[in-house]
């Protein structure tokens, strides 16, 4: 079941699996060659990370993100992960922490100017689990990756499709604030690096909303 589990959340991460499709598990048995017990267990589990609805005469349904789940989202990532860069920040000289911390902040230099959006993603997730990692608290954690995979697979699907990324939605905003809240963690200053954590995410979701709200008045730019 974890590894049917795995697979489908592989794929809507990716957005091979998009808002409103069907998953059925027919299909699903004879793709992943296992029978129909570890598929309906898997999609229940789905069901619960918010990443499956099941609907009544359809079944599982890939969930679609309306505006109202989007804000709910970006909330809780804000509670979640400017926590967990407050953790981070105390514990920035533990292991090797800082080291990492460092790493990854000179890779994303090279972003900071601007760069290619699907480049950059992949970065600016590493970043986000770096500071859960080092936060060091297993449920915000738990809930920080499961966050994590529903914000992927709404970038991949919604805004990755739209013509233009509006500020502060573009590669350069999001790795400058990276790198604030880099050195805020960096200097130990906790209450800093949670403000600008939360900050940021409230930022991502306005500009996911301004992506949205232009891809709605010029509908055949996003096709």
């Amino acid at each position: 079941m974890d590894r049917v589990a795995d697979e489908l959340r592989r794929r809507i991460r990716r957005g091979e699996l998009v808002g409103g499709q069907r998953l059925v598990e027919a299909d699903w048995t004879q793709e992943l060659g296992v029978s129909r017990g570890p598929v309906r267990e898997a999609l229940g589990r789905l069901a619960s990370e918010g990443l499956v609805v099941i609907e009544a005469q359809r079944g599982a349904v890939v969930r679609r993100m309306l505006v109202k789940d989007i804000e709910d989202l970006y909330e809780a990532r804000a509670a979640i992960e400017g926590q967990a860069a407050f953790a981070a920040a105390q514990r920035i000289n533990e292991g090797g922490h800082r080291g990492a911390l460092e790493a990854l902040l000179g890779e994303q230099e090279e972003f900071v100017g601007g760069g290619e959006f699907g480049r950059y993603l992949g970065s600016s997730v590493r970043f986000h689990e770096l500071v859960l990692e080092f936060a060091n608290n297993e449920f915000l954690s738990r809930l920080g990756k499961q966050l994590h995979v529903m914000a992927y697979h709404l970038h991949t699907t919604r805004v990755a499709r739209a013509t233009t990324l509006l500020s502060p939605l573009t590669v350069s905003g999001s790795a400058q604030c990276h790198r604030d809240i880099g050195a805020a963690i960096l200097r130990g200053d906790a209450e800093r690096a949670e403000r600008l954590m939360r900050e940021h995410q409230m930022q991502t979701r306005d500009g996911i909303l301004a992506v949205d709200r232009e891809g709605a008045a010029r509908p055949t730019a996003a096709g």
